[in-house]
């Protein structure tokens, strides 16, 4: 969470409007099979913890709800208000969540943000609290870099370095799937059996490889 923490304080003020605009063709490749694998899972009661600006739940244009976005970054939020959708935004940690416990059809923890939290113990933590909010029945939707996305989110991070939203990497420190940066972020890759590995109590499902070399989990609890 330091990790995220620090990427949250230190770049640009409109990089969660800009950054995904500036997504390469294979980086969005990406971004475009993350929203068509969530788009056959999602139902309402939905949450999504880490909504950022509000992108995953545009597109994924739920009209019966409830639907909520939850972030714990402000101008995350404000972006996202101006969308005009059918969402509920609330400020919050994922870790000690202001809503409903064992409420949610869906939760939602995806664009990658499982990588940037700061090591496996904290994923372990994150996720307990997130299983802890879905419903009897209900699934949680997690994503995660996998090796076979390392070439693509390169070149995304370069992208965004060329545009001035995010720092040099620290070259020390970069290196088989860690991209760090000079203001201390680190987002990492998780192979697959990682994944497995954080999947709750009480919760079945497998985790799976997209093409892009992203990986998915609908984890369902009993």
């Amino acid at each position: 969470m330091e990790s995220f923490l620090r990427y949250r304080d230190a770049h640009h003020p409109h990089w969660v409007v800009r950054a995904y605009a500036l997504a390469p063709p294979e980086f969005q490749r990406l971004l475009d099979q993350e929203i068509q694998w969530l788009c056959k899972q999602a139902a309402a009661p939905l949450l999504e913890v880490g909504c950022g600006a509000g992108r995953i739940l545009a597109a994924l244009g739920l009209q019966k709800g409830p639907v909520v976005g939850m972030d714990l970054v402000p101008s995350y939020l404000l972006a996202a208000k101006k969308l005009s959708l059918p969402v509920f935004w609330v400020a919050g940690d994922g870790f000690a969540s202001p809503v409903r416990r064992s409420y949610w059809q869906t939760v939602i923890f995806a664009q990658a943000t499982l990588g940037s939290l700061g090591g496996p113990e904290v994923r372990q933590r994150m996720v307990a609290c997130l299983a802890d909010l879905v419903a009897p029945g209900g699934l949680l939707l997690v994503t995660a870099y996998g090796p076979g996305a390392r070439q693509a989110r390169r070149a995304w991070y370069e992208a965004q370095q060329r545009a001035g939203l995010l720092p040099p990497f620290d070259a020390t420190r970069t290196r088989d799937g860690t991209f760090a940066f000079a203001n201390g972020f680190v987002s990492e890759e998780l192979r697959g059996e990682e994944l497995e590995s954080l999947r709750p109590h009480g919760f079945s499902g497998a985790v799976q490889e997209l093409p892009s070399g992203l990986l998915v989990t609908a984890w369902q609890r009993w």
